[in-house]
């Protein structure tokens, strides 16, 4: 009994990190527009022909405010929901999102490539050291092993070391 629930409970989660790949895989490679120099709402806002005045009193902001407002978004510091506020003035939709530079796969293939590369050498060190050095074909045999158990174990193995 303990084991079948242990089993569906792995076969939910492998479900849901698969769906949650499809996500992110979708993504990946994907080239949107990169944000105008003077950010999004300016942009926006000077192609229509409306003033920062004219903003501000559809948003009940001072045109000060607006301003600053402009200049946080082009420097990065405006918050998502002053932003959706601000969209939402513009009659424009705020799009939110991270996207990969290379699927989920392969980040994660390099990262346990990474982590088997470290652990390869210390080892491979240690060895040396006590005259058990392997020769190559073990190596590398030794080498898609680590690899293949950290891909498979996932999650903590893979991300509890250094950044990719």
């Amino acid at each position: 009994m303990y084991s079948n629930r242990t089993n569906s409970k792995h076969i939910v989660k492998q479900t849901v990190m698969h769906q949650y790949r499809n996500i992110v895989n979708a993504m990946a490679g994907k080239s949107l527009q990169k944000k105008p120099k003077q950010g999004w709402i300016r942009t926006v806002r000077t192609a229509l022909g409306m003033s920062g005045a004219q903003l501000g009193e559809r948003t009940g902001l001072s045109r000060n405010r607006i301003s600053v407002l402009e200049r946080k978004e082009a420097d990065g510091d405006i918050t998502l929901n002053q932003l959706r506020d601000l969209a939402e003035q513009l009659n424009c939709d705020l799009t939110y999102a991270l996207v990969p530079r290379k699927s989920v796969e392969d980040m994660i293939d390099e990262q346990a490539t990474r982590i088997a590369v470290e652990s390869l050498e210390s080892n491979t060190q240690n060895m040396f050291l006590e005259a058990q050095a392997l020769d190559e074909q073990a190596k590398k045999r030794l080498f898609e092993q680590l690899k293949q158990q950290l891909i498979e174990a996932g999650g903590r193995a893979l991300w509890n070391h250094s950044k990719v």
